[in-house]
Order: C-alpha cells, then sequence, then structure tokens
C-alpha cells in the first residue's frame, strides 16, 4: 500500500497510548481533518464518556464522541499506526501491534530511546517505518484531559527509502492540525539528536529531583548538562554520526526559553511508575561500547537511576 498524498485528510490514524504525547497528537491529527482511532489503557470509559480534552497554546479542544478502544479490542485497521506507548512496555509491543499491522502499514514511532525502528523492521517487514522525533512539553493532568505547554515539533525520520516516500504525506497531515514538522535524511543522527536532551534532562530531572528550569538556573546542574550533552555527542561521533557545531549550545538556550517543565521521566518517578531507562541510556551506551568507547557520565546516570527506580517502585508496593 502507497499512502494517498492527496490531501491529509486522506490519511486515517492509530493512536496506540493516549497519553500526553499519544493524546496531544492525536487531537491535533483530529483538528486537520484526519480520521483517528485512539487506544487507551486505564480512561477509555472515562474518553468515551466525556470524551479527550486537550488544553494548548494552539487552541483548546474538546473531541466528542471519540473512537476509543481498550487493546484487547477488535480494532478497524488504519493507515497509519503512531506507536506512543512507553519503551518500558516494548516487550510487549510486537504482540499489541500484530492485529494492526497489514501489508504496507505504516508505523510512525513516536517513542524516546535508541534501536526501536530496528526491531519493528524485522517484527513486521510487510510495514513501512517511520520515526517521529517529538519536541513536546505536554503532560497528562487527569484521566482523558492533556495539558500541553510548550513547543510540538515533530521530525520525521524514514528508516529506508519506502519511508522516505511516505514522509511529506505524514508531514501533510500533521501541518493540518497546527503541529510543526520537518524531515530529516538520517534516522541514526536524529535518534542522537534527541538523546542529547533526554539524556541530560531526563535523567537529571529524578536524580535532582526538579524540573528543566531549575538545571538551567543553577550554576552545578547547568554544568552537569552540558558535561552528559558532551559525551552524547561523543556517542553521535562514535556511531558515524557527528553533530553540527552550534548544535549543542543551541539546545542549551532553546531549554532555558522553556516554560518550566517536568520531564517525562520525572513525572513517571513522581508516580512510581517503571522509569524509561533501558532504550534512553542503556541501548546508546551498547552501541557505543561495541565501537570501543565508553561514556562514563551517562553511565553514572543510568546505574543512578537503576537504583532510584528500584527503590523507587518498591515503596510503592
Amino acid at each position: 500500500m502507497t499512502l494517498n498524498t492527496s490531501t491529509p485528510h486522506d490519511l486515517s490514524f492509530t493512536i496506540f497510548g493516549t497519553g500526553a504525547l499519544g493524546g496531544f497528537y492525536g487531537s491535533r491529527l483530529l483538528a486537520g481533518g484526519s480520521t483517528v482511532r485512539f487506544i487507551a489503557h486505564s480512561d477509555v470509559d472515562f474518553i468515551r464518556r466525556e470524551g479527550l480534552r486537550v488544553d494548548s497554546p494552539l487552541g483548546d479542544q474538546h473531541h466528542q464522541p471519540v473512537e476509543v478502544y481498550r487493546d484487547s479490542d477488535v480494532i478497524p485497521r488504519s493507515d497509519v499506526v503512531c506507536v506512543g506507548l512507553k519503551s518500558t512496555q516494548n516487550h510487549r509491543l510486537v504482540e499489541l501491534l500484530e492485529p494492526l499491522i497489514g501489508e504496507g502499514t505504516l508505523i510512525l514511532n513516536l517513542q524516546n530511546g535508541l534501536t526501536m525502528e530496528e526491531e519493528l523492521v524485522e517484527a513486521f517487514p510487510q510495514a513501512v517505518v517511520v520515526a517521529g522525533l517529538c519536541f513536546l512539553c505536554s503532560n497528562k493532568v487527569g484521566p482523558g484531559h492533556i495539558t500541553h505547554l510548550d513547543y510540538g515539533l515533530v521530525s520525521f525520520a524514514p528508516f529506508d527509502e519506502r519511508g522516505r516516500e511516505q514522509i511529506p504525506a505524514l508531514m501533510a497531515a500533521f501541518s493540518a492540525g497546527g503541529v510543526k514538522v520537518e524531515s530529516q535524511p538520517s534516522l541514526p543522527q536524529a535518534r542522537w539528536r534527541k538523546l542529547a536532551w533526554n539524556i541530560p534532562f531526563n535523567g537529571l530531572s529524578v536524580l535532582l529531583d526538579v524540573d528543566t528550569n531549575r538545571i538551567m538556573a543553577d550554576p552545578d546542574g547547568r554544568v552537569l548538562a552540558e558535561q552528559l550533552m558532551a559525551e552524547v555527542a561523543l556517542g553521535a561521533e562514535t556511531c558515524g554520526v557527528p553533530f553540527d557545531e552550534g548544535f549543542m549550545p543551541k539546545l542549551m538556550q532553546i531549554t532555558e526559553a522553556m516554560t518550566p517543565y517536568a520531564p517525562s521521566m520525572r513525572l513517571d518517578y513522581l508516580a512510581k511508575r517503571e522509569l524509561e531507562i533501558e532504550f534512553m541510556y542503556e541501548r546508546p551506551l551498547r552501541e557505543v561500547s561495541k565501537r570501543g568507547v565508553r561514556l562514563p557520565a551517562v553511565e553514572a546516570v543510568a546505574r543512578q537511576l537503576r537504583f532510584v527506580d528500584r527503590h523507587n517502585r518498591d515503596q510503592a508496593r
């Protein structure tokens, strides 16, 4: 199947994971005229009854009725399946996605981390895989209720040429909903560029127990973020996708201007949910280790996160 690119309204989407990220982008796709189906977990009944509410600088939305399902329901297939689940659920991802994937289905992976697309291609060779890297400040504040605080850019990066051909249709659909979009030619470089923000600010927000603005305002917090970012840059270079000169200073400037924000890992920690350590930290460390390089500061943060994650979840039992 080749996606119809005549208008963005021709595409149908299934949003797998109706949280802060999936709920926001699904809402914007609905606002742009696309057909959107949602798969939710704990708030399916609430959304069926009350609808999906998204408060946003782009315009508040209250969608009612909403086509929403549990993952165990029989769900109509869509042209595009957007993976918005936390990567802590990836041990179940193939099983959960299987009923949704047909010949030529486009899997748009919105998760954070590294090497997820390779696993999706291996599991679903009949599908087309594209990464959607989201620079978004958004929180789920209640059942069926998302608050969008800032940003929202989606960078699309193809796994292969089949994906590259479909990116214009994706960009048109997201743009129709008011989402800023861009296309990046290299998936590995796009993933490492996203890690340059995620590794410092997700980890430090948990370990230092602060939001991004306090990391940036404190001289030691800022140096720690810069040190971790520099190691991520070394990792990217080791893997053959070096950052452009000026990329990291610009990323720090963007973070400094950002609305005070609790990254997703901090919210997971406060809610005593499992942290996304494997794909965000362990997989990048594994990739550079294969090439004979170590990232000691990133290793230290990963070990500390594993420690606090275990003890934090033990307290919830």
